[in-house]
């Protein structure tokens, strides 16, 4: 790596398409599942940023990347965990509640480096400390392939629900659309065999 990605532009990267609902006071008047689906998205995008990185350097840059990568990936994470925990929907709340099982079995790695698992399954970070924490340290979560296979396993799984809820939703509709359009159908003849009778008045 030989330029600086700040946190703040890699997850503007992550949420690419949907940079919107990285802003938490947009984020407060979206449905759940379209919060869901965005989080979904850059979660999976944050994943694949932390499959690039290098532990093994020892280039100050390279470091600074590892750090900002780190930072904006937790901060997904953290977005990912609160819509999911609060979508409504049992089989999307059991994926937030496995995501937030798989994070604690790093608590300790974690602590170390640290960053802290909240009450509510999001992750608070000492930024001192993460700043501190050697790349070998660090790789023990985040560079760690079976976490990071884990996490994409269940990124899967969250898409594959998502897209059943959404699907859900616009059969539904439609078919509200049908009988809506029905309904103003009957209203229309009604109102259409009434106006002729009213010429013979």
């Amino acid at each position: 790596m030989s330029m600086i990605m700040t946190a703040n532009s890699l997850t503007k990267r992550a949420y690419s398409g949907n940079t919107l609902f990285r802003d938490e006071n947009y984020r407060k008047n979206r449905k759940g599942h379209d919060l869901v689906s965005a989080d979904r998205k850059a979660l999976s995008r944050a994943l694949d940023q932390l499959g690039t990185l290098d532990f093994d350097t020892e280039e100050q840059t390279d470091a600074k990347n590892i750090y900002n990568t780190i930072t904006s990936y937790l901060d997904v994470y953290n977005n990912a965990v609160s819509s999911t925990t609060n979508s409504g929907k049992s089989q999307i709340e059991r994926i937030g509640k496995q995501m937030r099982a798989l994070m604690k079995e790093y608590d300790q790695e974690l602590s170390d480096i640290g960053i802290d698992i909240k009450s509510d399954g999001t992750v608070k970070i000492n930024t001192t400390e993460l700043k501190k924490a050697t790349t070998v340290k660090v790789a023990k979560v985040f560079g760690n392939d079976e976490y990071i296979s884990d996490m994409s396993r269940l990124m899967k799984r969250l898409r594959n629900q998502v897209n059943r809820y959404m699907t859900g939703d616009t059969a539904a509709g439609t078919t509200a659309k049908k009988q809506t359009d029905t309904t103003k159908n009957s209203a229309l003849e009604s109102e259409t065999v009434g106006s002729n009778l009213n010429l013979y008045a």
